[in-house]
């Protein structure tokens, strides 16, 4: 089956906080002291860099693991927009792992911040890989997931990359659920660097106002999000959707034919 060589390249999870403001060396350092604490490690890199003109301020930890490396950014802007908490995981051990280290790390930087931030975004993406049939990512997209016409008597054996893309926009939630109908984009196409696999790649995200029907934003009661959630339940939302809805597309079942 293509899902059981699925192997995961990536994830990342991020939060857009406010309101706009600059932090300092030293809150960086505090911040960086709760994130090693709740990971239990001391050998995490810290880099600071001040806001100077049009470059906005940066801070960066940086956790080498194996076989995977761990970062944390938390950076400004220069246009007055809201601060970005950024955890980005890269080739994890486990999908386990990448969970527990956001979730700890998240909650150590949303602590060292203090309070009196609010968060007005999170976004969540998966990155991944799969082993193509016959070893070949072109030929399986071309004649088995987007059956292009003429791909299996000439075009096909021209054809060096081929990929997809396509988004969802978000759409209403409710105070039930909300996690639902977050805006959507999905990327699949031949990994570069290895023609005998298919990259996949999905993104969720959630904005604080619901979205009604004819595209614009909605404010009122029961119509602004509340992020209550951790890093894994937005993380295991996307991961669900890229196995259940994406492999579904590059899984898909034979025709049928009556006899």
């Amino acid at each position: 089956m293509l899902n059981e060589s699925y192997r995961t390249r990536g994830a990342v999870f991020a939060l857009l906080v406010g309101p706009p403001r600059d932090l300092t060396r030293q809150e960086g350092m505090t911040i960086h002291g709760q994130v090693c604490d709740a990971l239990g490690v001391d050998d995490i890199a810290f880099r600071y860099r001040p806001k100077a003109r049009q470059q906005p301020f940066s801070i960066e930890l940086e956790h080498q693991k194996d076989p995977g490396q761990l970062n944390v950014e938390i950076t400004g802007s220069v246009q007055s927009e809201p601060v970005r908490l950024l955890f980005h995981y890269e080739w994890p051990a486990s999908a386990q792992l990448v969970l527990d280290d956001f979730d700890h790390a998240c909650n150590a930087a949303l602590s060292a911040l203090g309070t009196g931030w609010q968060t007005v975004l999170a976004e969540a993406r998966v990155r991944g890989q799969v082993h193509a049939p016959a070893d070949s990512a072109v030929a399986f997209l071309s004649e088995k997931v987007l059956s292009l016409p003429g791909s299996t008597d000439g075009a096909g054996g021209m054809l060096s990359f081929l990929g997809f893309k396509y988004e969802i926009n978000a759409a209403a939630f409710t105070e039930d659920d909300q996690l639902a109908n977050p805006k959507r984009e999905v990327s699949v196409e031949v990994l570069r660097e290895d023609p005998r696999c298919v990259y996949v790649e999905a993104m969720s995200q959630w904005p604080q106002l619901a979205v009604s029907s004819d595209g614009t934003a909605e404010i009122g009661p029961g119509k602004i999000r509340t992020f209550a959630s951790p890093p894994s339940e937005y993380l295991s939302n996307t991961s669900e959707y890229l196995k259940a809805v994406v492999f579904s597309l590059l899984v898909r079942p034979p025709d049928q034919t009556s006899e």
